[in-house]
């Protein structure tokens, strides 16, 4: 039941939107795709995104994408002893597409929360 509601019109409105409300200055994702580039070049790929979006829900795919995570390690500057596990800090690489997914995906389900008054 769950996947019918996902797989209802992804619009591009929702992507388009999603896309200028990324951040600019993170680490690229697995893709090297820079949030700026989509963010420059929103107007040209939101409908192929949202298309592409609704073909992935379809045929189930999105789980997929999300098992393309790499984690990395990095050193916490101006740390006096790196031999501790608290001087350094794990980055979550992430597919920029599954990124965007997940966020139209949580925007539907706050949507609901919100109107359905689940939150209180």
């Amino acid at each position: 039941m769950t996947r019918l509601w996902v797989n209802s019109d992804i619009i591009i409105e929702e992507i388009a939107r999603t896309i200028s409300r990324l951040l600019n200055n993170i680490a690229l994702g697995l893709d090297g795709i820079l949030n700026k580039a989509l963010k420059t070049y929103r107007p040209l790929i939101a409908p192929w995104l949202a298309d592409i979006a609704r073909v992935c829900f379809t045929i189930g795919y999105y789980l997929q994408l999300r098992r393309s995570i790499m984690t990395v390690i990095l050193r916490k500057e101006g740390k006096a002893d790196y031999l501790i596990p608290g001087s350094y800090r794990p980055i979550a690489l992430e597919n920029t597409f599954s990124k965007i997914l997940e966020k139209v995906i949580a925007d539907r389900i706050a949507d609901m929360a919100k109107e359905h008054a689940l939150l209180l």
